[in-house]
């Protein structure tokens, strides 16, 4: 596993998705979704997302690769949705299941073609996908990219338009993107963006990577953005 991905794992970090929590709460309203719907949080970490669709009266399912995740997911939602563990080239789900497929800065970590293809088959027809995503805002070099590539574990790194040619592709069709200027964020004390849930021991080179994740923001900021994409399955 990265370390990056290992990083996150480790200390529990819920909302880690660029716009944690406040951006799902604006995103869901944007998806025009049916209630109640089936719902499925590919990528679910923690479960923060699946606890605030669970207290909205959707019902949700979550899976996730990582093993911890899904323990600290099932602690925090208890029977109140149903999370399993494995891949999202692969998962564990009928055909034409669910309603709507959230994943929240997922996709970049896996085989991006096979687990869009993937989530397509688990939505029912004209279901909607809804993907966070980092885009490249603009062009890098090769090493540049590869750097980048390298410290996240990303198998993709894409442009917002590759990444909608990639929907279309895979079988999406009515593909939106919504730009973080779009979304206002503001502090909710009760509901905080990012939250813990920290593995009982943490080591010190854990901490080291989060300062190496803030540089990586900080030197490529102007080429390093995100994306919420809105697709339906054709």
């Amino acid at each position: 596993m990265p370390d990056y991905l290992n990083m996150i794992a480790a200390l529990g970090i819920a909302g880690a998705h660029p716009g944690g929590l406040q951006l799902t709460k604006q995103f869901l309203p944007a998806m025009d979704l049916p209630f109640p719907c089936r719902i499925l949080d590919a990528g679910c970490g923690t479960g923060q997302t699946l606890s605030y669709l669970s207290a909205l009266g959707y019902s949700p399912s979550g899976i996730d690769a990582d093993e911890r995740m899904v323990r600290k997911a099932r602690e925090r939602l208890g029977e109140s949705a149903s999370v399993q563990q494995g891949k999202l080239e692969q998962m564990p789900y009928p055909g034409s299941h669910f309603d709507a497929v959230f994943s929240e800065s997922v996709l970049s970590f896996t085989d991006t073609s096979a687990a869009l293809k993937e989530c397509r088959r688990v939505l029912v027809p004209g279901g909607k996908l809804g993907a966070v995503e980092v885009i490249l805002e603009q062009p890098l070099h090769s090493a540049s990219r590869n750097e980048i590539m390298d410290f996240y574990g990303f198998k993709a790194l894409l442009s917002e338009k590759e990444w909608q040619n990639l929907f279309g592709s895979c079988g999406y069709c009515e593909v939106r993107s919504l730009k973080a200027e779009e979304f206002s964020f503001t502090y909710d004390d009760e509901q905080p963006d990012h939250e813990l849930m920290m593995d009982e021991s943490v080591p010190p080179e854990v901490f080291d990577v989060y300062q190496a994740h803030q540089l990586i923001l900080q030197k490529y900021s102007g080429y390093l953005s995100y994306r919420a994409f809105i697709a339906a399955r054709c």
